[in-house]
């Protein structure tokens, strides 16, 4: 009987070292469980609307995230806006006719494409410090979209009207090359890895340059998709996607240009843009829909949700760190001024109502 009771304590004790461990491991699953259950996030809505007014039209937009600045063209100057606080910090002047703008990898300079009046095309170098141009550099005719390539510290501006790319050394402002392509060029992007990829809208393909040897390596046929319009990438996963005149959303293999079709595209398409690090695909359109599928692998995309934004609203680029959007447009009304009977009825930007809208979570 003594031993029964010398024993008891030390039995309680084990029961009770047991009941702790099984409970230390209850909330351990607990919380791994906890862990692993997918986050209900918010909803994507109008966070913020910046009134930054001005004449003219607009170009495509770029981001500058580190330096909380974005970029945007104005017809014969750029605007640079503090994405922190919505303001102005200045514009880029100098400039005529301005379609879209690249930025280096230093942080030091930016590259604008100027058709001018298209008899002649430059890609105007600017100063990012204090938004002063430093060089002009002939082109073909009309030059439009216009991609850095990291790899070989070289800008490709895209000629509309003489269908070739002009490749520009950016540490000399010297044109190295010229390269033919096949069409009229659309949209371009690059992986940053020594491929760029652009669209030849009426023959309804992408071609692929290798930057290394200066010429197009690739053309795919995109069918079913017809009049490619806009281009995203996700380089990791060697992915292209754009949107389609068919009203189709399509990605592209940027190894073998294998194309499938992953979704339905909004009528009268905007920009696209890939944020892989969320898995968010967005699609601006001119009704004034941003339109936002989640990847849910690599070949199946869900639309997850349409924002209101405000008609006109098809330009758009994204900050991929935040999964947040920033759209441009401005209230519309007839043009008035002694113009054809076209341009009379075409919808004309109101002086001092651009503005840019935020969309975020």
């Amino acid at each position: 009987m003594n031993n029964s009771f010398q024993n008891t304590p030390m039995l309680s004790s084990k029961i009770l070292s047991s009941l702790v461990l099984a409970l230390g491991l209850s909330l351990y699953s607990s919380s791994l469980l906890h862990a692993a259950s997918p986050k209900v996030l918010p909803q994507f809505h109008v966070q913020d609307q910046w009134n930054l007014g001005g004449k003219g039209g607009w170009g495509f937009l770029v981001l500058d995230t580190p330096a909380n600045r974005l970029y945007i063209p104005r017809t014969d100057r750029v605007m640079v806006v503090d994405t922190g606080t919505g303001k102005l910090l200045g514009e880029v002047g100098g400039m005529k006719n301005i379609r879209e703008i690249a930025l280096d990898d230093s942080g030091k300079f930016g590259y604008v494409t100027d058709p001018t009046d298209g008899s002649s095309g430059f890609v105007r170098v600017f100063d990012r410090s204090n938004f002063n141009v430093v060089a002009s550099v002939p082109t073909g005719a009309v030059p439009n979209a216009i991609v850095f390539d990291p790899s070989s510290k070289s800008i490709f501006a895209f000629n509309s009207h003489s269908h070739t790319a002009t490749m520009i050394d950016a540490a000399t402002n010297q044109v190295t090359a010229t390269i033919p392509l096949a069409g009229r060029p659309g949209s371009a992007i690059g992986d940053g890895a020594g491929a760029i990829f652009v669209t030849l809208p009426a023959s309804g393909e992408i071609a692929r340059i290798d930057v290394a040897a200066r010429k197009v390596s690739a053309t795919w046929q995109l069918t079913p998709c017809t009049g490619p319009n806009g281009l995203a990438i996700d380089s990791i996963r060697h992915q292209l996607f754009t949107a389609c005149e068919d009203h189709k959303l399509v990605s592209v293999s940027t190894d073998t240009g294998e194309v499938v079709a992953i979704g339905d595209a909004p009528q009268n398409a905007g920009d696209i843009d890939f944020d892989a690090q969320h898995n968010l695909l967005f699609v601006a359109d001119a009704t004034g829909t941003l339109s936002i599928f989640r990847r849910d692998s690599l070949l199946k995309y869900s639309r997850v949700q349409q924002v209101k934004t405000q008609p006109g609203a098809r330009t758009m680029v994204v900050d991929h760190k935040v999964a947040k959007a920033y759209l441009v447009t401005s209230k519309f009304g007839q043009n008035t001024g002694a113009v054809s009977e076209e341009l009379q009825y075409r919808p004309t930007p109101i002086p001092g109502t651009f503005s840019v809208i935020i969309v975020g979570r």
